[in-house]
């Protein structure tokens, strides 16, 4: 067999391309013994190595196998039923479904309640140029990396995080896998099994999930559209002792709330007062157009550990995100990381930093603010004009919280919105008891078509 080669690609990739062809087409059915390196880098007139290069990545690719001593065999596929996936009504809404269902890709839904852009709202080319640069790189990194994550990024958040008030050196920043995994970091370097962390009420579902499975006491802060309400909130530390407090202060998830600077000097002073440790998750912060005085800013890092991620401004599937902190609770949050999953990703995070060094980055930024921007203000308009309810209006960011003007659970909305094709998240999904709630937490980037505008009128009707 002698493959035809082709213009336009590597002399590996043409071979490669060439025998995948004629696997896929039957021409090599399955047990069909290949030529010999020798006999095909004769064939072709190109080196044994370009040979060896060429089948390795057909064994890669599972489509041929090495048989010792026997040489290079067209692999036999096992044969199976393909299962189909469930179809949108038979998956219950309950407590795991935005893990386990608004996460997976799925062309059954419009997933307007999901928590992320549109992937053309994302600047690919800015990932392709960034892919391009890091291949052109001579020295490629194949070792485990820094146990703080790649350095180079860690100095550029320095510098980044300076112009928002918190000053810090890159030695005061770890790198995770996003900002989930920092949240988990944080919460088990802060609470043992049996404490208590309170949280906002509604919140973050993922930490929720997360601290009730590792046995943590959940205690929710009920929040109002100035942030979480600090009165409730001295009460219950009246009552509870906890370890810490995590909150989503700008543009939270799910409400789209954010601190005024009276709440924030109400919770820092607080935690100062009940000694407890403050985690504050700002992820949407590359989002916000106004300028923002974080906990962290306020603190100095003192009672607070301050945590970002790059998913909202770059991408969702770099998952790069990072926590900074200081002293002895840094070191044992490192420690942490790196006995759960050792090093973050170096490949991942130097495709963070390519993107963001882009001088492009600012303006597309730009873009992405002043974009959610008009859909926040399409969206609340909309609501206005088919009869629901707003928690508050966003400035920016992704999320509007919303109900009918009369009261419904929105967990019943939700499942009579997945059997017509949208995919809602209903509230109860981010309280920590999963008590029944009236609201849903919409995505305006989502929220364009006017069918679900439709279906979300007939529940005032």
């Amino acid at each position: 067999m002698k493959p035809l080669l082709r213009a336009a690609l590597t002399r590996v990739e043409q071979i490669e391309q060439s025998v995948a062809e004629a696997i896929e087409q039957g021409i090599c059915a399955p047990g069909t013994r290949l030529p010999s390196i020798r006999q095909q880098a004769a064939l072709v007139g190109v080196s044994p190595f370009t040979v060896v290069d060429a089948y390795d990545r057909l064994v890669a690719r599972g489509l041929i196998e090495s048989r010792r001593g026997s040489g290079f065999f067209v692999r036999q596929r096992a044969s199976r039923a393909v299962e189909s996936p469930p179809s949108l009504i038979d998956l219950p809404v309950d407590e795991h479904w935005l893990l386990h269902n608004v996460y997976s890709p799925s062309e059954q839904g419009l997933p307007a309640g999901c928590g992320w852009l549109p992937p053309d709202w994302y600047d690919r080319e800015a990932q392709q140029r960034a892919l391009r640069a890091i291949a052109r790189d001579s020295a490629p990194s194949v070792e485990y990396g820094d146990p703080l994550g790649l350095r180079d990024l860690r100095v550029w958040l320095a510098q980044a995080l300076a112009e928002q008030g918190i000053a810090l050196n890159e030695q005061e920043i770890v790198l995770t896998q996003g900002a989930s995994s920092a949240l988990t970091i944080a919460s088990a370097c802060l609470a043992s099994p049996g404490e208590t962390v309170f949280v906002d009420d509604p919140g973050y579902c993922n930490i929720l999930s997360n601290l009730a499975f590792h046995g943590i006491r959940v205690i929710g802060v009920p929040w109002t559209p100035e942030g979480p309400n600090t009165a409730v909130m001295a009460e219950l530390l009246r009552q509870h002792r906890p370890k810490a407090f995590i909150t989503n202060p700008w543009l939270q998830n799910p409400t789209g709330a954010s601190y005024t600077t009276q709440t924030a000097h109400q919770v820092l002073s607080l935690a100062e007062q009940h000694r407890f440790y403050i985690v504050e998750d700002n992820v949407s912060a590359s989002l916000v157009n106004t300028t923002q005085t974080t906990l962290a800013a306020m603190d100095g890092l003192t009672r607070v550990i301050y945590i970002g991620s790059f998913s909202k401004s770059l991408s969702p599937a770099l998952r790069v995100g990072f926590l900074a902190a200081r002293g002895p609770l840094l070191e044992q949050m490192t420690r942490f990381k790196m006995m759960t999953g050792m090093t973050s990703p170096t490949l991942n995070e130097r495709l963070a930093l390519a993107m963001l060094q882009d001088p492009r980055q600012r303006r597309q930024l730009e873009r992405l603010r002043n974009r959610l921007s008009q859909a926040q203000f399409r969206c609340a308009d909309q609501f206005g004009a088919i009869g629901w309810k707003l928690f508050t209006r966003p400035p920016g960011g992704l999320f509007q919280l919303a109900r009918p003007a009369l009261p419904y659970d929105s967990l019943a909305l939700a499942r009579q919105a997945k059997a017509a094709g949208f995919l809602l998240a209903p509230g109860n999904l981010f309280r920590p008891g999963g008590e029944t709630s009236p609201w849903l937490r919409f995505n305006v980037a989502f929220c364009q078509e006017s069918s679900l505008w439709d279906f979300l009128r007939t529940f005032n009707l």
